[in-house]
C-alpha cells in the first residue's frame, strides 16, 4: 500500500531531516558504512509498504528510527555478525588497546550494541529514555541502565586514551 498523496510530502520532508539520524543509528548497529546504508534504504522501503499502519502521524521520525533500527538489526542477523565464543579469548580484555587512538565516536563504537544504539538515540538525537524504549523495545529503566553503564565506560575508555 502506498502513501497517501497528502501525506506524501510530509513523509518526503521528515525522510529528508531524518536521514542523519537514520544512517548514525544503522552504523552504530551495523558498524559497516555499506550495510548501514542497505538497512536505511529497507527500512525506508518497510515505512513506505507500511504508512497506512502508522496511527499516530505526529510520531513519524521515531517510528523510522523504530524501523530502521529493527532492520539493522536484521541485516546483522542476516549477515551472521556473530563472534564465536572461542575467538573471545584471543581479543584484548581491554578495548582502549584494540582502539589505542580513540575519538568518542570510536569509543561508542565499542561499546555493545543495546549501549551504544541507547547513546547515539540519547545524545546524538535527543531523545528521552521513554521514547527510546519504545524504539528498541526495551523498559525506560532498562534505557536508563544502559547509558548509564555506557557513561561509565565511554569515561574509562577516554580515559585511558587520555594517558596511554
Amino acid at each position: 500500500m502506498a502513501i497517501p498523496e497528502q501525506e506524501r510530502d510530509r513523509f518526503c520532508r521528515v525522510l529528508h531531516e531524518q536521514r542523519t539520524s537514520l544512517y548514525r543509528l544503522a552504523l552504530s548497529i551495523t558498524r559497516d558504512p555499506a550495510d548501514a546504508q542497505e538497512a536505511v534504504a529497507e527500512a525506508v522501503c518497510r515505512a513506505c509498504e507500511r504508512f497506512h499502519q502508522l496511527r499516530e502521524r505526529d510520531k513519524l521520525p521515531q517510528w523510522l528510527l523504530r524501523i530502521t533500527a529493527n532492520e539493522s538489526r536484521r541485516l546483522c542477523k542476516k549477515r551472521g555478525r556473530t563472534v564465536p565464543l572461542e575467538t573471545l579469548a584471543a581479543e584484548p580484555a581491554d578495548p582502549a588497546q584494540a582502539l589505542p587512538d580513540l575519538s568518542l565516536w570510536q569509543a561508542v563504537q565499542s561499546l555493545p550494541r543495546d549501549q551504544r544504539e541507547a547513546v547515539v538515540l540519547f545524545y546524538y538525537e535527543d531523545l528521552p529514555a521513554e521514547e527510546i524504549a519504545r524504539i528498541v523495545g526495551a523498559s525506560p529503566g532498562a534505557v536508563r541502565v544502559r547509558l548509564s553503564r555506557a557513561r561509565a565506560k565511554l569515561r574509562e575508555l577516554l580515559k585511558e586514551g587520555e594517558h596511554g
